[in-house]
């Protein structure tokens, strides 16, 4: 789950980890980390909805310069805070930055 700190800066620490909150900046967390997270903190973080959605059909330019667009499969935020959406494209997977997206069609 993707959530954001509201208002003042704060470290979250848990046995075993900790994370800074700073608003503007979202943190993917594990689930229950992040339900914990919400019901203590109440007014001082929350959710933030992904802009893309499985389902969506999204287009891209590819590196070559060709533009590709396809729906949407599963999304998914890698170790380094990086979204993927992961689309079906010939007859195999494609990863793509959400960063490139240029535009999600609706």
């Amino acid at each position: 789950m993707t959530i954001e700190c509201i208002g003042s800066s704060f470290t979250y620490r848990w046995p075993g980890g900790e994370v800074r909150l700073e608003p503007g900046k979202p943190i993917e967390l594990p689930d229950e980390r992040a339900r914990r997270l919400l019901a203590k903190a109440v007014g001082r973080v929350r959710v933030v909805p992904p802009l893309i959605q499985p389902g969506d059909s999204i287009r891209w330019t590819r590196g070559d310069g060709s533009v590709q667009h396809a729906p949407v499969d599963f999304l998914h935020v890698d170790e380094g805070g990086i979204a993927w959406a992961f689309v079906t494209v010939w007859s195999g997977w494609c990863a793509v930055n959400c960063r490139l997206v240029s535009k999600v069609i609706e």
